[in-house]
């Protein structure tokens, strides 16, 4: 890739997210200095120590739960928020802390430990031993003695679920760059609804100082709303985040999938990703209201959590400095009309242009794509 490609600015599409921004700024602020001081304190991205200021991970907590109960339910979230990032960036990405990838999925299970909080068993000084000697696995181990005291043994439960599948997708996509594979995008979205959001979708309730019952949690329409919610809040991800991975050999993301499958080019391949977003914002808002008519009152907030992380998501990622305005790559840009639209009726005309299926991603004809 040549230095213009590192140095231009790729334009992000805006995406139909129809929810306001709601959030404390002095809170916010008051989560990054804290959520900086504990990732340099356990000694996470020390390649990226000048940087970590500006990723400003402790806004995105409270762009993400802006009905924390408190400071302390605030700072469980974007602990979890940074152990993640922590985890992909320690164990998956070779060109920020020296990774090799070879080792990733060993060091992805291993790091789960850290996540047991019962009664140490005989082998606890050799597992004790790597948690104390691994940054990441500190962190995850921190971040389930948090939501342990804040939470119930549910929220403990489902947190180390969610995050195991997290781990087993991270492995997935390195098992992708070991192999040069590059993954269909069927393939790729199959995938991707598992990698990073619903580990953080699962603290919704804890954070907000209520359990959703079990009930509500495991309904099915329930689950079909945060996976939709959680592969949409990975899309925005792509899209900020591919001016960051295309710097990067062997990365992934829906743009780079879509542009090798199709010989596209980077920026149209974007363009198809937004689309995709918004056809499953639509398919979302059209399902929502079922769901919520026969709400419980935790599920009727946990609706509103969604909801909150989709619109926080997309919020922080074009202020953060993880993704913009770093040197040596690209950078993001959205349009005149800022990130976000608000078209809930979809243009038959622009869904015929690109042509790209809302369920896998891959090219149909023009036919099929406006139907």
């Amino acid at each position: 890739m040549n230095s213009d490609t590192f140095t231009r600015e790729l334009s992000v599409p805006s995406v139909l997210c129809p929810f306001p921004v709601t959030y404390d700024e002095r809170a916010a602020d008051r989560a990054d200095a804290e959520i900086t001081a504990w990732a340099l304190g356990l000694d996470l991205f020390p390649g990226q120590r000048s940087e970590l200021d500006g990723y400003r991970f402790g806004t995105f907590a409270a762009l993400t739960h802006p009905d924390a109960v408190d400071h302390d339910h605030l700072m469980l979230a974007a602990r979890n928020i940074t152990a993640l990032f922590a985890a992909d960036d320690h164990y998956c990405d070779e060109g920020v802390e020296g990774v090799r990838l070879a080792m990733s999925a060993s060091r992805l299970a291993a790091s789960l430990t850290a996540l047991e909080n019962g009664p140490r068993l005989p082998d606890c000084p050799s597992v004790e031993g790597f948690v104390s000697n691994d940054p990441v696995a500190r962190a995850l181990r921190e971040t389930a003695e948090h939501i342990t005291r804040l939470g119930t043994a549910a929220h403990v439960g489902r947190l180390r679920h969610e995050t195991t599948a997290t781990f087993l997708a991270m492995a997935a996509e390195n098992a992708w760059r070991i192999a040069g594979h590059v993954p269909d995008p069927a393939e790729y979205l199959a995938h991707r609804k598992y990698n990073g959001a619903m580990a953080c979708l699962v603290l919704i309730d804890v954070v907000g100082g209520y359990e959703l019952p079990v009930r509500d949690w495991e309904e099915p329409g329930v689950r079909s709303l945060s996976l939709a919610a959680s592969l949409m809040i990975m899309l925005v991800n792509d899209l900020y985040s591919v001016a960051k991975e295309s710097a990067d050999i062997g990365s992934h993301s829906l743009p780079t999938v879509l542009s090798a499958r199709h010989g596209w080019t980077l920026e149209r391949s974007m363009l198809a990703t937004g689309e995709l977003h918004d056809r499953l914002m639509r398919a979302y808002l059209r399902m929502e209201p079922e769901i919520a008519r026969r709400a419980s009152p935790e599920l009727a907030r946990y609706l509103t959590g969604l909801r909150h992380w989709m619109r926080g998501n997309l919020e922080w990622h074009t202020i953060t400095g993880r993704h913009n305005h770093r040197e040596g790559r690209p950078t993001p840009k959205t349009g005149p009309h800022g990130p976000v639209h608000d078209r809930i009726e979809v243009d038959v005309h622009d869904l015929a242009a690109v042509g790209v299926c809302p369920h896998c991603g891959d090219l149909h004809t023009t036919a099929t794509a406006a139907a």
